[in-house]
């Protein structure tokens, strides 16, 4: 089978390349995923980088050499299952593993999320990562109707979504715009208010919108300038949650923030919010976000796609500023 693997961290245009694997077994338990679509995330990026959170297994591969496979998330269908899998090959399922830029991926059951036949390969490759983050992002705030947040990224598919639940809850959004000219693509996209960081008033033109006192949170995947005006314009007593760094700097911090105004500073990594919830609980998530996603009512955009031996095609296209959607690899 295909696949796009690393024998090093480092930058993934030169890092990651293409090659041919044996087919994975199926052990007790698993089940032999053919995956079909997989999103490129910011995540993906920071992995072969060795910036993430996690790291890299390089395994010895027979003729190769020590190798880690790319890619968090994907979908397809059920190939093969092993032993005690009831599972009907065919099925369509999205799949949260590392190693899904792949033809063929094995997972364990807890990995694999049914989903129903007939929705859209683009939408059910983002299942897994994007629909959580944004749930529990919003859940972890515990905001109050009427209360304001504060976004950066809000053009990416989790600042979108964002936007969507929190306006369902009346949750006010102010979205920071990189420059004056994201600010109508925003407005497009259902802001309800926008400023650009570009703006020299940015803190009074937020506390303007949201009120003299300032937003009660705000979540920043971006970091640098745009993280820092961010917590300026968090009130007495708020938070702001890191969830990214798309910019990959790092982000500065008053001390009389956290020292005179108890603004606190926190971060947010979707598996460790997903470790925390009971069975239950990830069941009833599973559930409200499947029926979003099949009524349409969360975002997936898509810009562009390629196949897994364009993969270099493809990184490049993501790291283009004012995309519009996912970039998905196919094949």
């Amino acid at each position: 089978m295909r696949a796009v693997v690393f024998e090093r961290h480092g930058d993934p245009a030169r890092a990651l390349f293409l090659t041919e694997l044996p087919l994975p077994e199926t052990p007790p338990g698993t089940v032999r995923v053919r995956l079909l679509s997989r999103p490129i995330n910011p995540s993906d990026v920071m992995f072969v980088e060795g910036e993430y959170g996690r790291e890299a297994r390089f395994v010895p591969v027979e003729s190769h050499g020590p190798l880690s496979p790319a890619g968090f998330e994907g979908a397809g269908r059920v190939d093969q299952v092993g032993p005690g899998v009831h599972l009907e090959p065919g099925s369509q399922v999205a799949v949260a593993v590392t190693g899904t830029w792949q033809e063929y991926v094995t997972a364990s059951l807890d990995a694999v999320i049914p989903l129903p036949h007939d929705l859209p390969l683009d939408t059910a490759c983002q299942f897994t990562v994007n629909p959580f983050t944004a749930h529990l992002l919003l859940t972890d705030l515990q905001l109050e109707r009427g209360d304001t947040v504060l976004l950066t990224a809000g053009t990416s598919t989790v600042g979108q979504m964002l936007m969507c639940l929190a306006r369902r809850q009346g949750i006010r959004c102010i979205c920071l715009a990189r420059n004056s000219g994201q600010e109508t693509r925003l407005k497009n996209l259902g802001a309800e208010l926008t400023v650009s960081a570009e703006d020299h008033a940015v803190v009074d033109r937020v506390r303007g919108l949201a009120g003299a006192s300032g937003v009660a949170a705000a979540l920043d995947a971006v970091g640098g300038q745009q993280g820092a005006l961010a917590l300026k314009c968090v009130r007495d007593g708020g938070r702001l949650v890191v969830y990214g760094s798309m910019s990959g700097r790092p982000l500065p911090v008053p001390p009389r923030l956290p020292l005179f105004h108890s603004v606190s500073i926190g971060g947010f990594w979707l598996p460790r919010h997903l470790e925390k919830l009971s069975a239950e609980a990830l069941r009833e998530l599973t559930s409200t976000i499947t029926h979003q996603l099949v009524d349409h009512a969360l975002p997936t955009p898509v810009e562009a796609h390629y196949d897994l031996s364009n993969v270099h095609r493809a990184l490049a296209h993501h790291a283009r500023s004012g995309r519009s959607g996912k970039i998905v690899l196919t094949g």
